[in-house]
């Protein structure tokens, strides 16, 4: 039996008769005004004699628009009806409430609507109430009303076929001012055609942005209130792939019904500024201009306080391309506050700053800058709800590993899943691992397998990065630590040959940072893949001669590349896949470079802040001061509550946990099994072996006195080692409870603590035995174990 509907609450009733009661009367006043402004102008027929059409659309290019004259008088108090006559179009009816006076655009504007209707209504008539004029649609030669009886309109219809065609131009110019509510829709479909051009579908790779796929930033929000400011200019500046196009996509979506802003979209691609708009414009609507014109179009957008600022965004705006140029004439333009540009870059040096970064261009001297880096807490959260809206679960954890805060690595997991063949049936899903590790490579290579070019200019250029191990400044070393950057003066013949064609495909940036010259990637995901295997081809060489230092050199050289730890793990495994094996002497040498941790005291640092703006520090005797390149002290010191601490040879040991998640033909016993081996080493470090992150998410510690500092068991696997632990673990081995034995013998709170975590997560996969066994263990061993180690720590401390 069917449910009965739940009535409706008296204040919801309430609302809604409202609604319905304004609604009637905007009809029937909108009625009453076109009954009267047709008894004025054609005074001699009856209203029996005329088909009135509220709604009709026109056509501008590829697009169709609409228009609702009800809606429209009930939000300006205007509107334009289309009058028919039997059943061809007569007149274009536009109608004003009294307050306002005729002027020359009420019927510029009605002619304009004639002028893309077809056939077109030979008349026009503009009335407010008081005045009603008539006027010929074709010549806009005023006439007079009274003068038309039906003879006159049969013959006028029959000639409207003989009149010369409409200026086609003009009506679309016309009807793209501000005077009509027609210009925002135009451009937001405009853009909307362009987004489209830039999206890849579901398991496709190569454009800027995934169908689905948008990822809220904070600072698309920040982008949206200086748009609203007095500033002509937003500058978004990040690294290739950190999420820009993104930004610019998620604003004109959130503004396709904005009153405020409406967005036309543009991309750096060779023509200037105004020649961009008048490609588009002819493209999408038809709308033939000069750059002069469209120059001209925008100083009259920017001014007049009918509708919505426009806003022009612009993608990947390049230092010296023409657009730039366009760019910095349009403060000189006289424009109006209607006007913004909001515009993306990986270089704003030469954009808002000059060469030598110490003076400010005329677009610098008129702009607000927003830097873009990896994705905050929130941030990232969002993006895992945008992920398990396409059946994408990250599991806890996944948080606290910085590259799952990175936009391209989450495209990568994206598309890759995304390209499965069972990705089209919607109840399948995946749930992956808080960290992918080489797994990520695995991903890109299939994705771009064929490009050859594009393959062997990157292997190039990865070889040239490891092989060039100059020092450089403080700020170079922060942003390689966060990415991938390249020394030009580093580059080998075959690197230098390639830059060009890179450079025309948008494969490479290059740019000058402070002093130096530096290429980056913009394919990065590929770019780890080929410094993978460049890694690879170099230890190969190497331990033909002596395998313990070519383990030396991986671990030491990776140590300040991003994703270091799992570039080194994949070097070990290609050597492994194509030469059948690997030396174990490259793990010893691994297991040697001891992670270490210290505390900055009496040192000169620079820091990399979440915006992105690099610190100088000078700690000394417990305070903290700001200073200059040279180390100068300026500002008030500010006191540490602890000396901040710093890590150091920590990729090592991360790339041998990373190195055991992956599977390893051995024997049962503990001895043969190496991911076991290298983990009961890796797990007794004495402190967290996780990589500092711009915004951490930040994670409990228990600091116990002869023991060191270990993470709290309550946040789940979040650091590499108690990952690779939880592996281990969950598959069946009829040697694991040896290995806990051992374990536990071994007397090293921080690798029970890292096997406790990995236990209860292997608990939470609900894996056939393995769980039962995981939380047996934990209750009855580990646990008392851990309880007695410490109680015999702090009795022989006691006496």
């Amino acid at each position: 039996m069917p449910r009965p509907k739940k009535p409706r609450s008296a204040k919801r009733r309430k609302k809604v008769e409202s609604q319905d009661v304004r609604r009637l009367r905007t009809e029937a006043e909108l009625e009453s005004r076109i009954t009267s402004a047709l008894a004025a102008a054609l005074p001699t027929f009856s209203q029996g004699d005329f088909v009135q059409q509220r709604r009709f659309t026109i056509r501008l290019g590829h697009e169709s628009f609409e228009f609702d004259s009800a809606a429209l008088w009930e939000k300006t108090g205007r509107a334009d009806i289309l009058i028919f006559y039997g059943d061809r179009p007569l007149a274009v009816l536009e109608v004003k409430r009294e307050t306002v006076a005729l002027q020359k655009t009420d019927y510029e504007q009605a002619q304009s609507y004639a002028n893309m209707l077809t056939p077109r209504p030979p008349l026009l008539i503009v009335s407010n109430g008081k005045h009603t004029q008539l006027f010929d649609s074709n010549t806009t030669r005023r006439l007079d009303t009274g003068d038309y009886d039906k003879a006159a309109i049969t013959n006028l219809l029959e000639n409207v076929g003989k009149v010369a065609a409409a200026d086609m131009r003009w009506a679309i110019e016309a009807l793209m001012g501000r005077e009509v509510d027609i210009w925002p829709r135009a451009v937001r479909k405009c853009t909307a055609a362009l987004i489209e051009t830039w999206t890849d579908p579901p398991g496709a790779t190569g454009r800027p942005v995934a169908r689905d796929l948008i990822f809220p930033r904070e600072a698309t929000e920040q982008a949206t209130s200086a748009l609203t400011g007095a500033d002509l200019f937003t500058v978004v500046v990040g690294p290739p792939a950190s999420g820009k196009t993104n930004l610019l996509c998620e604003l004109a979506l959130r503004t396709t019904a904005s009153d405020e802003l409406a967005v036309l979209m543009l991309q750096d691609s060779g023509p200037g500024l105004f020649q961009a708009v008048s490609n588009l414009f002819s493209r999408e609507l038809e709308w033939t201009l000069t750059p002069h014109d469209a120059r001209h179009w925008l100083r009259r957008m920017s001014r007049g306080p009918a509708g919505p600022t426009l806003v022009i965004a612009i993608d990947g705006v390049k230092p010296g391309s023409a657009i730039a140029s366009d760019l910095q004439e349009l403060p000189d333009l006289g424009l109006g506050e209607r006007l913004r540009v909001i515009l993306t870059t990986d270089q704003p040096e030469g954009l808002t700053r000059t060469g030598n970064g110490r003076g400010v261009t005329k677009l610098g001297s008129f702009s607000q800058e927003i830097e873009l880096g990896p994705l905050n807490l929130k941030e990232f959260k969002a993006a895992c709800s945008i992920m398990e809206n396409n059946r994408i679960f990250l599991v806890r954890g996944a948080s606290f590993f910085e590259e799952n805060r990175v936009p391209w690595i989450l495209r990568t997991i994206y598309d890759h899943v995304a390209g499965n063949s069972r990705f089209k049936d919607e109840t399948w899903g995946v749930t992956l691992q808080p960290t992918l590790g080489v797994g990520l490579i695995d991903y890109v290579q299939n994705a771009f397998a064929g490009q050859s070019e594009l393959l062997r200019a990157y292997r190039s250029l990865a070889r040239d990065a490891l092989a060039d191990d100059q020092r450089v400044s403080g700020d170079l070393a922060l942003e390689q630590s966060n990415g991938f950057v390249i020394r030009r003066d580093a580059l080998s013949v075959e690197s230098h040959a390639s830059l060009g064609e890179l450079r025309t495909r948008g494969q490479i940036q290059t740019y000058r940072r402070g002093r130096i010259d530096v290429v980056v990637p913009t394919i990065p995901a590929l770019f780890v893949a080929e410094l993978a295997e460049a890694a690879s081809e170099m230890l190969s060489a190497m331990v033909t001669e002596n395998p313990y230092d070519g383990g030396r050199w991986l671990g030491t050289r990776l140590e300040g590349f991003f994703l270091g730890e799992v570039i080194g793990a994949q070097a070990i495994r290609i050597l492994a896949e194509t030469t059948g094996g690997f030396s174990r002497e490259i793990v010893r040498a691994l297991i040697d470079i001891e992670p270490q941790e210290d505390t900055f005291e009496d040192r000169h640092i620079a820091l990399q802040a979440a915006n992105g703006e690099v610190v100088d520090l000078v700690v000394r005797e417990g305070k903290a001061w700001r200073s200059d390149r040279a180390g100068n002290l300026y500002g008030e010191p500010v006191e540490l509550d602890e000396l901040p601490r710093t890590l150091a040879n920590t990729t090592a040991w991360m790339m041998l946990a990373h190195l055991s998640l992956l599977p390893m033909a051995s024997g049962g016993d503990i001895d043969d099994r190496l991911d076991a081996q290298i983990l009961f080493t890796v797990g007794q470090c004495a402190f967290p072996l996780m990589r500092a992150s711009l915004d951490p998410e930040g994670h409990l510690e228990h600091e116990i006195e002869g023991f060191g500092r270990v993470l709290c068991p309550t946040q789940g696997p979040i650091e590499i080692a108690a990952v690779s632990l939880a592996r281990l673990f969950s598959h069946e081995w009829d040697k694991a409870d040896e290995f806990i034995e051992a374990i536990i013998a071994e007397g090293s709170l921080p690798l029970m603590n890292r096997t406790l975590i990995a236990l209860r997560t292997v608990h939470s996969y609900q894996i056939p035995t393995r769980s039962d066994w995981a939380a047996f263990v934990e209750k009855d061993k580990l646990l008392p174990a851990i309880e007695a180690l410490i109680s015999t720590v702090r009795k022989q401390k006691a006496n």
